[in-house]
């Protein structure tokens, strides 16, 4: 993936410019959004913090939803600014597989519109032209900077560099493996609701998929998908199989 986004949440004000500026920009349904603001709480009484997340589409290398969708909807976008993941809603039968999937908890199904999933897109229609995302455009403070992906890494490893050598020793660069979106914190992970890092690039997390996310396909959308969506889970397992003895 040529370009990312680099959410530094050390800088985030929590004032949801881009959530604001995302929901004009597309069409999606009164209450659903494509990106969101978050909060957290993290500490104990008096020693407390409010911390903030731009909460979105991750676009993972290696996508739950892309590979369990029974109908295809959901792919990576080809090209040398492509890599990032969209939903065909031509395509898309509101299954809500992708969302139980996910491992971020970002999809959502718009009611408004046959059920269709719903996410972030990444702007990718700007993007492949080597435009910015209009959320970054719209950050006040600059916590969302967009660019080529090698340069966010390296200016993300330097303010994580600068956060530590200030005391903020849990500061580091969330995302390098295995997503389009890197995230800066200054906290553990799972503070922010996160998953491990290459947990999407891992056997366990496709076996954490092929465990809890079958379940939810089967009640979701029935037998037929279910068994599409079973074999292809089987499909992986085989394939990862055949690499680890090649």
């Amino acid at each position: 993936m040529k370009y990312a986004m680099l959410i530094d949440q050390t800088k985030c004000i929590g004032c949801g410019a881009c959530t604001v500026e995302c929901k004009g920009k597309y069409e999606a349904s009164f209450g659903v959004l494509r990106t969101e603001m978050k909060k957290y709480e993290s500490g104990s009484f008096p020693n407390v913090k409010l911390r903030y997340k731009k909460h979105a589409c991750m676009h993972c290398f290696v996508a739950a939803c892309e590979e369990i969708c029974p109908v295809d909807a959901i792919w990576h976008v080809e090209g040398e600014n492509g890599g990032m993941v969209e939903i065909d809603k031509e395509t898309c039968i509101g299954c809500g597989a992708c969302v139980t999937a996910c491992p971020f908890d970002v999809p959502v199904l718009d009611p408004e519109d046959d059920n269709n999933s719903e996410k972030c897109s990444f702007c990718a229609f700007r993007v492949v032209e080597g435009k910015s995302t209009y959320c970054a455009e719209a950050c006040p403070v600059g916590a969302i900077l967009f660019g080529e992906r090698e340069d966010l890494i390296a200016a993300g490893e330097s303010r994580v560099s600068d956060l530590q050598a200030a005391g903020h020793d849990k500061a580091h660069l969330y995302g390098k493996e295995d997503t389009g979106v890197l995230i800066l914190i200054d906290e553990d992970y799972d503070v922010y609701d996160l998953v491990a890092e290459g947990f999407t690039l891992s056997s366990i997390g496709w076996r954490a998929l092929g465990s809890y996310g079958s379940l939810a396909v089967a009640a979701a959308i029935g037998g037929i998908g279910y068994r599409v969506v079973k074999n292809r889970l089987e499909e992986i397992s085989r394939e990862k199989e055949e690499g680890t003895k090649a």
